[in-house]
């Protein structure tokens, strides 16, 4: 971390993503459909739409950059074991109780379904990809060490994704693509990249013109898609999905080149402080969502914009707070991994 002062930064930048993202959905149900203001809550929704492609990302250039350093696969994989096994067995144990409060839904029979792909809540399936590309990640440690030609890696993002892509749309072997970590090739592809030019790192970050030039491109095409599919309608997969990949790839880039400059100014603890605990609010923050989801009477009769500062702060701050309780007292290794 302190090599890398950066990564908390990202993380942090990413949770509040995360976080915009999932309360922009919330909100989206407040408001009638279609209108002005629905497309605009429905616009920034799926702009904010990159956060896993990003952690992947991050994950790949942090690990990848590890590779240079000696290398024990056992140490590894416990490492990667109580860091992420562990929170992930846990708290889909948590949520599917959870869902059965709320709901009373509990289906045990499919519980070995749920744990594959990450479908305990909604927001695991994110746990369950890293979990995967960690398995993955050792086979790419030649690459890195070997400083590959960059066409190899582009060949790895580009190629790979859309053999899966095919693959897929003509076997249907993914019952939930999202959830399958060569879905994000593209990004963790980049990562691994710069992992393996590590002291270039700062001058590649000068490329981020180019990184926003590609953004903008790949929301442009994305975007007007993704409103369409929002409301049911049909559209080309193909094209969602380059268009998509194209803009969170170029988006995850961007957020480490953001990182990379806040590390250096006043921004850089409050930034820090949100990635230390950033695994926590991710936990944390949709059964927050959905207490105050059941409360209809507060408070969301204040207003759409006092109701979202309000989410916000409780969403953000509730997760800190049991966070930094639980680390006093101990339990945040139990709890969390770490």
């Amino acid at each position: 971390m302190e090599r890398f002062p950066w990564v908390e930064v990202f993380r942090g930048l990413a949770i509040l993503e995360v976080v915009l993202h999932h309360l922009l959905g919330r909100f989206l149900r407040e408001v009638p459909p279609e209108t002005p203001l629905w497309l605009l809550l429905a616009a920034l929704n799926r702009t904010l739409h990159f956060a896993v492609p990003a952690f992947l990302f991050l994950t790949a250039l942090v690990i990848g950059a590890s590779f240079w350093r000696s290398f024990s696969l056992g140490r590894y994989l416990r490492n990667r074991a109580l860091r992420l096994l562990w929170p992930y067995l846990l708290w889909s144990g948590v949520y599917l109780a959870f869902r059965y409060w709320d709901y009373g839904v509990f289906q045990p029979e499919r519980i070995p379904h749920q744990l594959l792909w990450g479908k305990a809540y909604f927001h695991l399936y994110f746990l369950a990809v890293a979990l995967q590309l960690t398995l993955i990640l050792p086979l790419f440690l030649p690459m890195v060490r070997g400083r590959v030609h960059g066409g190899w890696f582009l060949l790895l993002g580009l190629g790979g994704t859309l053999l899966i892509y095919l693959l897929n749309r003509h076997y249907r072997f993914l019952p939930y693509p999202g959830s399958f970590v060569l879905w994000y090739l593209p990004a963790i592809a980049l990562g691994l990249y710069l992992a393996s030019r590590l002291e270039l790192l700062p001058r590649l970050l000068r490329l981020w013109p180019l990184a926003l030039g590609l953004a903008l491109l790949g929301l442009g095409l994305y975007l007007p898609l993704a409103l369409e599919a929002l409301q049911k309608r049909p559209v080309n997969t193909m094209h969602y999905q380059l268009a998509h990949w194209l803009y969170t790839t170029a988006m995850a880039f961007l957020l480490l080149a953001l990182a990379h400059r806040l590390a250096q100014t006043r921004w850089r603890p409050l930034l820090a402080f949100l990635g230390r605990y950033s695994l926590q609010i991710y936990l944390l923050h949709p059964m927050v969502v959905r207490l105050l989801e059941k409360n209809p009477t507060f408070p969301e009769p204040l207003g759409l914009k006092p109701a979202f500062l309000i989410y916000l702060v409780l969403v953000l701050g509730l997760p800190l707070l049991l966070a930094h309780l639980l680390a006093r007292v101990r339990a945040s290794l139990l709890l969390f991994g770490r």
